[in-house]
């Protein structure tokens, strides 16, 4: 029998409609489950059991049937909200406590979710990593900075939490824990009350349990009507296999893993062809630090005038210190490489439903000191394209493997939509 934590967004939504379940037994499951597994995942920066379990009987007596009726979630604690405090992963914002929900907290729980809590986040979403654990295995990193988001949905706890991408922050995670991840088209979701870290980058993204979820989310948070995504069969799928120019960072068992699931949507009738980025590739990764860099030392100034000794070393001699060397004259001319290197991409997606390429170069890496590696998540969130990661099996330690799909910019309900073709293949065996 399923227990009621183990649901997706989109069963509790039906069984609570349907009168089979209600919020407050979906929350509880949730909270039961927290509360098992939260001594050895630490995915939470705060959770209020009585509170959270108060705001779901309050939903049970709501006659209004909400998109996301009695739907817990969590949210990565660089997300304002009203009645929690919102840290940013610092010291420095302890006890912080924001005037008013971010436009996305207020959205969710408009449409009937059930905020349970705030999630752990690398400080100011970037790479010093907080005490989060890899829910598959606690010496394993869960990823980053979305580390408590990842790690809450891969665990159990919720079935929908949200995390943010400036280079990879939704996607690898998601990934290392076993979980769907998605990075929408860059500008969809609004980002106000949502910490800055590189405006020109920075992408409000979600975790989940399935792409169908994604959908219902993504409808809830952009205040939009809900579409059931398109039925797309395999057959019907024009797939570019991309390799990158980094491919040889990718471990073996990553490139097999690729080549095994092209091989699968080929034998579906899928039409899958190598995808070769257009010129230009190598340079996005000088223009994304500049980018991500000059932008993220102003927006950190408060900071590092009047709490640099609160700051970590990772944080200065990181992104902060890339900004502080990077000249204006050299950010514009960033700028303008990932603006052209956008329409040539954008051209070069033409006839093409979606690409195949790694989430990750492999299984989450030992030690939660690193969040891993990036690199095959910066071209995506450089050209604004939208990207989902799909769980894919296990590594040679057992750790989950994903395969990361990226589709057209501003196209999302129909790359989605082929996305859920992708994830049922990968359900069914072999």
């Amino acid at each position: 029998m399923t227990e009621p934590y183990e649901l997706t967004a989109t069963e509790i939504v039906a069984d609570i409609e349907a009168g089979t379940l209600t919020c407050e037994a979906v929350s509880a499951a949730c909270a039961e489950r927290i509360e098992a597994l939260e001594g050895s995942v630490q995915a939470w920066a705060h959770f209020d059991r009585d509170a959270a379990l108060a705001l779901a009987r309050a939903a049970d007596k709501e006659p209004s049937k909400g998109l996301l009726r009695g739907v817990p979630f969590g949210a990565k604690d660089i997300v304002d909200t009203a009645d929690m405090p919102t840290a940013h992963g610092s010291p420095i914002y302890v006890g912080n406590r924001p005037a008013a929900d971010a436009p996305c907290i207020a959205a969710c729980r408009n449409a009937g979710a059930i905020l349970l809590g705030k999630t752990v986040t690398a400080e100011f979403a970037h790479v010093q990593p907080g005490p989060t654990r890899n829910p598959f295995n606690p010496d394993h990193t869960p990823g980053g900075s979305s580390s408590g988001s990842a790690a809450a949905v891969g665990a159990g706890m919720v079935p929908v939490a949200f995390g943010t991408q400036t280079t990879g922050s939704t996607i690898r995670p998601a990934a290392f824990c076993g979980a769907v991840g998605y990075k929408p088209s860059y500008g969809d979701f609004n980002l106000t009350g949502v910490r800055d870290n590189s405006p020109s980058l920075d992408t409000l993204g979600l975790i989940t349990r399935s792409v169908a979820d994604l959908a219902l989310v993504r409808s809830a948070v952009m205040v939009l009507p809900y579409e059931a995504l398109d039925e797309v069969a395999a057959r019907a799928l024009r797939v570019g296999v991309c390799r990158t120019p980094w491919w040889d960072q990718a471990e073996q068992y990553t490139q097999e893993l690729i080549a095994d699931v092209a091989g699968r949507l080929s034998r579906a009738g899928a039409t899958v062809t190598d995808f070769d980025m257009p010129e230009g590739a190598a340079g996005l990764v000088q223009a994304m630090r500049d980018v991500s860099g000059f932008e993220f030392a102003r927006v950190m100034l408060h900071e590092r005038l009047h709490h640099a000794d609160q700051l970590s070393q990772k944080l200065l001699n990181g992104r902060v210190n890339d900004g502080v060397l990077c000249s204006y004259e050299g950010y514009r001319a960033a700028l303008a490489t990932l603006e052209s290197y956008r329409g040539r991409f954008a051209a070069a997606m033409e006839g093409i439903d979606l690409l195949l390429t790694p989430s990750a170069t492999g299984e989450a890496p030992e030690g939660i000191d690193s969040t891993g590696n990036s690199v095959f998540n910066l071209p995506w969130t450089a050209t604004y394209a939208p990207a989902v990661t799909l769980p894919a099996g296990t590594g040679p330690t057992g750790l989950p493997l994903g395969v990361q799909l990226v589709g057209c910019r501003n196209d999302d309900q129909r790359f989605l939509s082929a996305a859920q073709a992708v994830e049922r293949l990968l359900d069914k065996p072999g």
